[in-house]
């Protein structure tokens, strides 16, 4: 069966105290690096509404889905972006991470911001099916914030599988290092719901290649990522990688994307 492209890519909106870097010298950046990725599936944090205009517009093969997380659906944010028609696009929803998810700008413990999910049900014509994408960004702050967010997507993951069970994508820029909880919970699928079994793709990493992919601009090398990509059990690995490509000089983001090539178990297939 044919593989396809899936990449998690926190585009980094600017600050107020940001000078360099600002979106409008780095968007062409990040238009050739996705137009160059071949990806079908992307899932970008911190998108700003003025940064859709142009992802709209620079990227007109891709389809953009998501709310922002303010109680007016402004602001950043968590957007699955899709190369299909829009008319593939079954079921859109964003939900916020914190105890009353299906409130407009809730928060959850001490979180500074509103954090959300953005979940799409896409029919992928390479695989001749559905499948089901999660994307979403975790605090910066709070652990407790942020293993309440791992478990209020599982229970959403469960509630959907029980309307229907789909091929399932978690991805997202979720601020935790490998050994944190939200991970583990992740990662070794420490949960109550016997119907969701996640695979972290870094587990099909070779020893050594596994790396950071928060970097500030500078490409630096340090030891431990905090963007995610995990596959429901449907799904084969065939390749994964954390893409460090510099464009002349410059970086897209302050964050590296992180790249699954991914096809459906031949026995899962329509």
């Amino acid at each position: 069966m044919t593989a396809i492209k899936v990449a998690s890519f926190n585009l980094k909106r600017d600050s107020f105290f940001a000078r360099q870097n600002r979106w409008r010298t780095r968007r062409e950046l990040v238009r050739k690096m996705i137009e160059e990725s071949g990806a079908t599936i992307i899932g970008v944090q911190e998108l700003l509404p003025s940064m859709e205009e142009d992802i709209r517009a620079m990227l007109e093969d891709y389809s953009v889905f998501g709310f922002g997380r303010t109680r007016k659906l402004k602001n950043e944010e968590s957007a699955i972006l899709f190369k299909g028609k829009p008319t593939d696009v079954k079921f859109n929803k964003t939900f916020w991470l914190s105890k009353k998810p299906e409130k407009y700008g809730s928060r959850a413990y001490f979180s500074i911001f509103p954090r959300i999910c953005t979940v799409c049900e896409l029919y992928v014509r390479h695989f001749g099916r559905r499948i089901r994408v999660f994307n979403t960004h975790f605090d910066h702050v709070c652990p407790m914030a942020r293993t309440l967010s791992v478990r209020i997507i599982l229970e959403y993951m469960h509630k959907l599988n029980s309307i229907e069970k789909l091929p399932t994508i978690l991805m997202g820029d979720l601020n935790c290092k490998p050994d944190s909880k939200p991970i583990q919970m992740l990662s070794e699928n420490l949960h109550t719901f016997d119907d969701i079994k996640l695979t972290n793709i870094y587990q099909s990493f070779d020893a050594g290649e596994i790396r950071n992919t928060y970097h500030g601009f500078k490409g630096k090398y340090k030891e431990q990522p905090i963007d995610y990509i995990f596959v429901s059990e449907e799904f084969e690995i065939d390749d994964a990688y954390i893409d460090t490509t510099a464009i002349d000089g410059m970086y897209p983001s302050d964050h590296f994307p992180l790249v699954a090539v991914l096809r459906l178990k031949e026995e899962l297939s329509e």
